[in-house]
């Protein structure tokens, strides 16, 4: 869902969240899913079939590139990793975010000083 002109869209915290795991360190889709939980997002909220199609939809876009593992016992694996356009992106990112938490902020306060007054 997109708020007209402010860029609020709940997949960018998605795609944001797996660029930064990926910043991290390279990993495969079910990994990164489980270390969802350290940006705060429950990996219980996030089918694996949504994950990886939006990292299959990342790697389309050239912001991740993918090399398959091959493990000498248990299956093979997908190794993603962050690409300069996913780097980019992040910044890109990273800077409407700031700007959309201080309209947020600001929206908080003034709801919560108008409900005190109720």
């Amino acid at each position: 869902m997109r708020c007209a002109k402010f860029g609020f869209k709940s997949g960018n915290i998605l795609v944001a969240s797996l660029l930064y795991l990926l910043l991290k360190k390279p990993s495969y889709g079910y990994s990164l899913v489980e270390e969802l939980r350290e940006v705060g997002i429950d990996p219980a909220l996030v089918p694996y079939g949504v994950a990886y199609r939006l990292l299959r939809d990342m790697e389309g876009n050239g912001l991740i590139s993918s090399k398959w593992e091959i493990e000498e016992s248990g299956p093979s694996k997908r190794i993603y990793s962050i690409t300069n356009e996913g780097i980019e992106y992040l910044k890109r990112w990273l800077s409407n975010a700031k700007k959309n938490l201080k309209v947020m902020e600001n929206l908080v306060v003034n709801i919560e000083n108008k409900l005190k007054k109720l």
